[in-house]
């Protein structure tokens, strides 16, 4: 409880006033007239300061992106005379949608109850935390009370579920393969020989085929050979996902970033689901590595992963820009031993341009061995997003989504399968689908 410093100097001040001017007027009805003040004092500093209890309830662990969610409040107010102010924390994307977040109740001589609720629309993915806080003012106003509780909810906000049955990506070497039948380069070995190949790093000794190696050291080879068996199980996926600052172009609800995210989401949601080894890096960010697993745990830790992308905060935070080429580089060794197919979901602009080029040329290096590499890049297109305020400036988006389209028409001539994605035009499901008439 704090005393209100302009109210409390008031009724002092009127006090001594009133009483001296009395005692040097000898005026018994000023000298009177002086306690009146000093009893409001006296009032607000003896009564009883007033007590809050609030309690959140119904409020969801987890929601869906664009899912509507209630927020119920109740509580009790015991102490003194007075009001209470109550504002609940409504995270700034979300949008209210039904009631009102802030609620003013008076308390008077007996026990009060009080309860409310609101509807609110979940229009952001990411963690939040909904605090309450309150103020509590004596009947006088001369006492004030504020209370701030930070953690009294929490809310994680994912991207909807895609449909999965819909969903195809060419991640072997023919066209038109449907991804439940690709084979995996991780697992536990089978009895069927594949082939005898040099030694790479991560090899396990139990596979070198030492009389093959006798054999290839008479004609000059220093690295030994090794017999590669088939492996059972499905192909691996590794997906680099690009969390660059200048990806947040558009607003602080949608921008490319945001469907980054929801595009990552989508892909180990599906392969995950099919019974794939998926494993992600985040980079141009803090270099976020989940390693190859499968399974519900896998997506999980993943889509928590991707939470933590999302700044709570607007603004560009630049935490570690490392840029493609090093990503790749970073993650040689399971670009190597694990043989995944690659997916890369980014924004090809003229600046990331030859960055990007050389992360691709060693990834190519890396599958060198492989007829048709692997690989596909999915190119965000955010220039429909961008709130445009003249002709000049729908001018000058168009001009920008040319020239990404540009460097995909590029990287397509290498035989990449790349994808150009316009999320204002479609969705994520939509624009996969398309793949399988892809080269």
């Amino acid at each position: 409880m704090t005393l209100l410093l302009k109210e409390t100097k008031l009724l002092l001040t009127g006090f001594s006033v009133l009483f001296f001017s009395g005692f040097l007027l000898a005026n018994s009805i000023l000298i009177c007239a002086s306690f009146i003040p000093l009893f409001i004092y006296l009032v607000g500093v003896f009564i009883a300061p007033l007590e809050v209890q609030i309690k959140k309830f119904g409020l969801p662990s987890s929601a869906r992106l664009g899912e509507i969610i209630e927020v119920k409040m109740a509580g009790k107010i015991t102490g003194g005379l007075g009001a209470v102010v109550i504002c609940d924390e409504v995270p700034e994307p979300f949008q209210l949608v039904e009631g009102s977040n802030y609620k003013v109740v008076s308390k008077e001589f007996k026990e009060k109850m009080f309860s409310f609720s609101y509807k609110i629309q979940c229009t952001k993915c990411g963690n939040y935390r909904l605090g309450t806080g309150w103020e509590t003012r004596h009947i006088l106003g001369l006492t004030l009370v504020q209370v701030s509780i930070e953690g009294t909810g929490r809310l994680r906000v994912f991207p909807k579920l895609p449909e999965t049955r819909k969903m195809k990506l060419p991640m072997r070497t023919t066209q038109r393969i449907h991804p439940s039948e690709g084979i995996a380069k991780i697992g536990p070995l089978s009895t069927d020989f594949k082939q005898i190949r040099s030694y790479i790093y991560g090899d396990p000794f139990k596979i070198i085929n030492w009389k093959a190696s006798a054999r290839a050291a008479g004609w000059g080879k220093l690295y030994p050979m090794v017999n590669e068996y088939e492996r059972e199980g499905k192909l691996s996926i590794w997906l680099f996902l690009d969390a660059n600052p200048a990806l947040r172009i558009g607003t602080s609800i949608e921008n490319a970033l945001q469907y980054g995210i929801k595009a990552a989401y989508s892909i180990s949601y599906y392969f995950l689901s099919k019974g794939y080894s998926l494993g992600m890096y985040v980079y141009n960010h803090r270099g976020e590595t989940f390693y190859l697993d499968t399974g519900k745990k896998q997506f999980i830790k993943i889509a928590d992963g991707l939470l933590e992308l999302t700044p709570r905060k607007v603004g560009l935070q630049v935490f570690w820009d490392e840029g493609f080429s090093e990503a790749v580089e970073r993650n040689r060794k399971n670009v190597i031993t694990r043989s995944p197919g690659i997916v890369v979901i980014t924004h090809v602009t003229q600046s990331t341009w030859t960055d990007f080029l050389n992360g691709l040329r060693k990834i190519l290096a890396y599958k060198r061995r492989r007829r048709q590499p692997n690989i596909l890049i999915i190119n965000i297109l955010p220039y429909d997003i961008i709130p445009k305020a003249n002709n000049w400036e729908i001018f000058a988006a168009k001009i920008l989504d040319v020239t990404s389209r540009t460097f995909s028409n590029r990287l397509r001539n290498l035989g990449l399968t790349m994808i150009d994605w316009n999320p204002r035009n479609e969705s994520i499901e939509a624009t996969l689908l398309s793949t399988i008439r892809l080269r």
